[in-house]
């Protein structure tokens, strides 16, 4: 009778969590997946699936700038090349914020050039900082910035900081203590042991925004952690990466990603000319910020990155830690390279968790006998996240090119057109074929049989990676 229970119940619980994942996956393969774990591990499947499915979170925050943004999209006359107009019509549909003109955009490489940025950013700080970074290590760097922060406290100025609950772990009570003491605040992005009450343990928050009195902006790849800087003795950092400080409308789209983020985690809406001061143009490049989440805006980034690879007529530059394609974006990019595009992949050639290196690698031999360069870059590892388009057009941000990006992540993006820009970023991505590998069919063919089949078999848990 017992064991009769015991499987209804097993019946009942899979076959409620069969509906639900149909109903709610768009992958037919995710789909299955699920499917199969939460009926065939009993128990186990249904919690991995509470902890780990791909949940869609209900927004509590309301979006408050509107009366802040010009009616409508700018006129691409003079501004977006003729070729380029189709991207930028796929962006108006795809993106929440508005394309807009007047801004500036500065390259920062690595924390040697982004930190003292930011450092000075805040110490300079007359009303606010809203600060969100994925990792704040527990390093010196990290406790850098903690004094600077409470420095900017103690003289009045309002301090927000928001970091994800997973990628500060260490240093974050002692981070609150401090910050809390000099009269700012921090929070957590659904910190570790409330998965049960809110099942958020495999949503990270990955966005990397500081914006100084709702005025500059900085924004890109880069944590606050020491590998990010070239310590003494050594000729170059740990992490490779790249930061870029904005000025101009486009602040905007980074205060309301902050605000957002935090009222999300805190309850505490952030309002009022401190925060979103009126914007004046700053240069002449035409950007737009992108959040991207399992909320509201899942698809996104995959979406207009589809839209950039196929209006693509001259080259496609691609910079990513991690390499994990779906076929959309595989079909892109063959037929870009048939087609006559350059098209051009830099993936390190070891990651910092090196089953990623491996799943990338099962991608590579179909590109290649297509024509695409793959570049394989060391011995550091490359952390830089970016996109260019016919020399034009680019795209930065947080966002790795997988599915754990695409879909699971709250990540964000600036897509930016500009050739003066658009040619900063290609000259650092040319300066990286200097120190990197081309792969080619040699030395795919020269890989043991079993390398092929581990890397084709974390290949097969890509829409988890």
């Amino acid at each position: 009778m017992q064991t009769f229970v015991v499987s209804a119940l097993h019946v009942l619980l899979a076959s409620s969590l069969s509906v639900h994942i149909l109903l709610n996956k768009k992958s037919p393969a995710r789909a299955g997946i699920w499917i199969i774990l939460v009926w065939f591990i009993p128990v186990a499947g249904a919690l991995l699936y509470w902890g780990f499915g791909d949940n869609r979170i209900a927004r509590r925050a309301k979006r408050r700038l509107k009366a802040k943004r010009p009616d409508g999209t700018p006129d691409s006359s003079g501004r977006v090349p003729s070729n380029l107009i189709p991207l930028q019509v796929a962006g108006d549909r795809i993106a929440h914020n508005p394309l807009v003109p007047g801004n500036h955009i500065e390259v920062l490489e690595n924390g040697d050039q982004a930190y003292p940025a930011m450092l000075a950013a805040i110490a300079s700080a007359r009303k606010s900082v809203a600060f969100l970074t994925y990792i704040f290590d527990s390093d010196e760097v990290c406790r850098h910035f903690t004094d600077v922060l409470c420095d900017a406290a103690r003289r009045g100025v309002q301090v927000r900081l928001l970091v994800d609950g997973i990628g500060a772990r260490g240093f974050g009570p002692v981070l609150r203590r401090r910050l809390s003491e000099a009269g700012g605040r921090m929070a957590s992005f659904w910190r570790r042991g409330r998965w049960l009450r809110h099942p958020g343990i495999n949503l990270r928050n990955h966005r990397k925004i500081l914006v100084i009195d709702g005025e500059t902006g900085f924004t890109g790849g880069i944590n606050i952690s020491a590998r990010h800087v070239t310590q003494p003795g050594a000729p170059y950092p740990e992490s490779f990466d790249l930061h870029f400080k904005l000025k101009g409308p486009v602040v905007g789209h980074l205060m309301e990603t902050f605000t957002d983020d935090w009222e999300l985690s805190t309850n505490e809406t952030l309002t009022g000319p401190d925060w979103f001061p009126d914007l004046t143009p700053a240069g002449n490049v035409l950007a737009r910020g992108i959040p991207s989440g399992p909320d509201f805006s899942v698809g996104r980034l995959h979406d207009l990155l589809l839209a950039a690879l196929r209006t693509a007529r001259v080259s496609i530059d691609l910079m990513s830690p991690y390499f994990i394609p779906d076929e959309a974006i595989m079909a892109s990019l063959r037929t870009s390279a048939r087609s006559g595009v350059r098209v051009r992949v830099f993936i390190p050639s070891k990651a910092d968790h090196r089953f990623m290196s491996w799943g990338a690698r099962a991608y590579l031999r179909e590109l290649i006998v297509c024509g695409v360069e793959v570049w394989e870059m060391g011995p550091s590892f490359n952390h830089s996240k970016l996109t260019v388009i016919d020399g034009e057009w680019l795209m930065m941000g947080s966002a790795n090119l997988d599915p754990r990006s695409f879909r699971l992540n709250f990540e964000f993006n600036v897509e930016a057109y500009s050739r003066e820009l658009a040619a900063r970023v290609a000259d650092y991505m040319d300066r990286q074929v200097a120190g990197a590998r081309r792969i080619n069919m040699n030395v795919l063919d020269k890989e043991s049989a079993f390398i092929r089949v581990r890397n084709r078999f974390i290949a097969l848990f890509s829409p988890f990676l």
